[in-house]
């Protein structure tokens, strides 16, 4: 299973357009296709500010469930490889998850692109792997249909 730590930037900006690739993403944690990690702080921190900053309460609602979904991580080694020194906690917690992606918008953390094995991506170019190589993707798909 494909694990996902998910930037606070992301679950915001999935707020604006239920077709945003990052709230396609928010859809595959909730449907068990994929899991999302975080640490204890980074999840109060996401709860937080979208209580403040997201209006759609039926995206709250949503947004809610997926808090609940979202496994549990102790950060256990403390970087200082990000330039924004915030944004080393998100790194983090994506080492503590060993997870696979690390869904971001953020430039500082975009730069790094691969840090450790955790590759830092935009939503829309994970949402492009997805479909090509998910567990649901197009081309799967397209060859077990052909293959029957």
């Amino acid at each position: 299973m494909i694990k996902l730590v998910i930037d606070t930037n992301v679950l915001i900006d999935a707020s604006e357009d239920y077709y945003r690739y990052a709230n396609r993403i928010i859809d595959l944690v909730i449907s068990g296709n994929v899991q999302a990690f975080a640490n204890r702080g980074t999840l109060r921190e996401n709860k937080l500010l979208a209580s403040r900053k997201i209006l759609d309460e039926g995206y709250s609602k949503k947004l809610e469930y997926f808090f609940n979904l979202v496994k549990p991580v102790e950060n256990i080694e403390r970087l200082d490889v990000v330039e924004d020194k915030e944004d080393n906690k998100i790194l983090e917690s994506a080492l503590a998850a060993k997870a696979d992606y690390l869904i971001t918008s953020d430039r500082h953390l975009l730069k790094l692109e691969n840090y450790k094995g955790v590759k830092i991506i935009r939503p829309d170019v994970f949402w492009q792997i997805w479909e090509e190589e998910g567990e649901f993707g197009w081309e799967k798909w397209l060859k077990s249909f052909i293959n029957g």
